[in-house]
């Protein structure tokens, strides 16, 4: 579900990446791109995404060197690979124009891993081994914490811990409620189902997905649970807990859009998740551990119940 926008580059670059990083840092739940599709003649077609979440590998050390997270679709698309630079570009909506300013596209990470659109074997604690479709891949940030401290300041947490969702908590009148962070509008879902078989349009069949329809706001008005553009954006419960990767919308209702669960992304890429919008201060092996048991430990499949308003 990454948009595709017709668009126009205000002065455009002869060389695009060497816009470095510093301009603007990176932050989760922005607009994304390799802007593959503005480097090529007569393309008039680019794929924005979003930024999911920052990661460490696990072999890693510490984390001084963080990775973004999005769908494979995004970060790859118009045949981007290993190596090739992600931005968070500056733009603004003129009509069915998209035009970005290119003193400020700001190239924020280069394609590290290229991931998996595809389906993954995971087991929870105790079940048996059952095929996840999932959609991510990961970037390598360019921008490393040593040359701006001052990020430190700007560390704000972005969810408590991860969390899986259990068929119990889509039960009829007990379903989990969700949202997308980083937007200016908060818009909260319901998941219905999670263990879902969605058919794309190629005919392919997406197993045990998580599908989530929006729900009406405060003023009984509803509204789409995700856009154009959202791809790659993370799934936040009403707990404050990462439980998904938003990948796709319903062709025909817009009120409906599936992700993939957060557990099979995490073991497939190797990776923990850092919970903040950003880099945080030097940190240790133990904060490397905590981490790790965070993401190990299931939540309770019955979990205090609270209404969202």
């Amino acid at each position: 579900m990454a948009a595709n926008i017709s668009f126009k580059l205000s002065g455009y670059p002869d060389s695009i990446i060497r816009h470095s990083a510093a301009a603007s840092l990176p932050r989760a739940g922005a607009v994304i791109s390799n802007l593959k599709g503005a480097s090529r003649a007569h393309h008039t077609q680019i794929g924005l995404g979003t930024l999911g979440f920052f990661a460490a590998k696990r072999n890693a050390p510490d984390w001084q060197s963080l990775v973004l997270v999005s769908n494979q679709h995004v970060l790859l698309a118009h045949d981007a690979g290993c190596g090739d630079i992600i931005f968070q570009p500056g733009y603004e909506e003129q009509g069915d124009q998209t035009v970005f300013d290119v003193s400020h596209l700001n190239a924020i990470a280069k394609i590290d891993h290229t991931g998996m659109c595809g389906h993954y074997h995971y087991a929870y604690p105790g079940e048996p081994e059952k095929p996840y479709f999932i959609d991510c891949a990961t970037a390598a940030l360019l921008l490393k914490q040593t040359e701006n401290p001052l990020r430190i300041h700007s560390k704000a947490q972005y969810f408590t811990q991860v969390a899986r969702i259990h068929p119990h908590d889509t039960f009829e009148g007990r379903e989990l409620k969700v949202r997308l962070p980083g937007r200016s509008d908060t818009i909260w879902g319901k998941v219905i189902d999670c263990e879902a078989t969605v058919e794309t349009v190629s005919g392919g069949r997406c197993h045990n997905t998580l599908v989530i329809r929006a729900i009406p706001d405060d003023k009984g008005e509803l509204h789409p649970f995700s856009r154009k553009g959202d791809s790659g954006a993370l799934l936040v419960d009403q707990y404050q807990r990462a439980v998904g990767l938003l990948w796709g919308q319903h062709m025909h209702d817009p009120y409906i859009a599936y992700a993939c669960h957060i557990h099979p992304v995490l073991s497939f890429l190797q990776i923990i998740p850092w919970r903040f919008n950003f880099c945080a201060p030097q940190s240790t092996q133990k904060d490397m551990r905590d981490a790790a048991e965070k993401i190990h430990s299931i939540p309770k499949l019955f979990p205090h119940r609270m209404e969202v308003r």
